[in-house]
């Protein structure tokens, strides 16, 4: 079992404190930005069994931000210790072009942004825990904290957010992430 946990959570980024704002508008055009902590599973679980060197600890950061960076949309970021990143994040791009967008990784989604063409939506997905993983990530003391905004004009089809505004042509969906197990963000928009 632990085998398939490290498995799982290898490279995998989890939000932490964070802030996350999204603005989508009618031609495809978006603005993603995050600011917070991001947590490395990997490296904390480690910490946590005891197997990391201080030495090997700095080395392993030192890669996760090399790792981080590869992405021009990243600030500068700062190991704050324990698996634990402080990042920024500011990215532009237009979804119709691109067809997906994913933060961090496409193998580490926290928040994952599709483009259907068929349909003609917009598929916007949070990053879920899977169940059997919520006590290892309790021990490691990971808890997510933080908020998603998004701002769009386009036409919301779906949602689960937990506060909608609606003023003129521009609706803002809110969504509170603060304990382990939530339900995940869905937001169809076209």
């Amino acid at each position: 079992m632990l085998l398939v946990l490290l498995m799982a959570l290898q490279g995998c980024y989890l939000p932490e404190r964070f802030k996350a704002d999204l603005t989508l508008a009618r031609n495809g055009d978006y603005h993603f930005t995050y600011k917070g902590q991001l947590r490395h599973a990997t490296l904390a679980k480690d910490l946590l069994d005891g197997n990391v060197t201080p030495a090997d600890e700095k080395q392993r950061a030192a890669k996760i931000l090399n790792d981080l960076e590869r992405d021009p949309a990243f600030g500068p970021s700062t190991y704050a210790g324990r698996g634990v990143f402080n990042v920024s994040y500011d990215r532009k791009g237009n979804i119709l072009a691109e067809k997906t967008f994913n933060f961090v990784r496409r193998n580490s989604r926290i928040l994952q942004m599709m483009y259907h063409r068929d349909s003609r939506t917009v598929e916007i997905r949070g990053g879920s825990v899977p169940e059997q993983y919520l006590d290892t990530l309790q021990a490691m003391g990971y808890v997510p904290d933080g908020t998603i905004t998004v701002k769009t004009t386009v036409h919301v089809r779906r949602e689960n957010a937990a506060s909608r505004n609606t003023v003129d042509d521009e609706t803002t969906l809110n969504w509170t992430i603060s304990k382990l197990g939530e339900p995940a963000l869905i937001l169809i928009l076209g």
